[in-house]
């Protein structure tokens, strides 16, 4: 079995909290309404670090509407998105998609911190008796 890279934990943790906390603050599809089960990036991660955890990129979406993306090639769905969301929202995205960020074991340590306490934000926020 591989050993997975110190970075390469590090990223899938903070990925995996992202995900939990995007569920929490968006339980439901922008496309269609379904319960959300994906923060899918508008823009890929290949494409942009600097976006990777920044919250306007990540649109909710549940699985189907999630594959029916990425599988089907028809550009309406990012349309879609992109109505809904508003010119404004894709052109600050478009023009930050190519920012270079430094990607580092420190840098990940900074973003699960960031993102840890996010979530205890969002739990107390939810039951403020905690």
């Amino acid at each position: 079995m591989k050993k997975r890279s110190k970075l390469g934990t590090l990223r899938n943790k903070c990925d995996a909290l992202m995900q939990i906390i995007g569920h929490r603050r968006n339980p439901f599809c922008l496309l269609c309404g379904k319960a959300q089960q994906v923060m899918h990036h508008f823009f890929p991660k290949s494409v942009s670090s600097f976006l990777r955890y920044n919250w306007d990129n990540l649109v909710p979406l549940c699985n189907g509407c999630h594959m029916r993306l990425h599988q089907s090639g028809d550009p309406s769905y990012e349309e879609r998105i992109k109505k809904i969301k508003g010119q404004k929202w894709y052109n600050w995205l478009a023009q930050h998609a190519r920012d270079y960020i430094k990607i580092n074991t420190a840098y990940y340590e900074n973003i699960y911190l960031d993102l840890e306490v996010m979530l205890i934000k969002e739990i107390e926020s939810n039951n403020p008796t905690l």
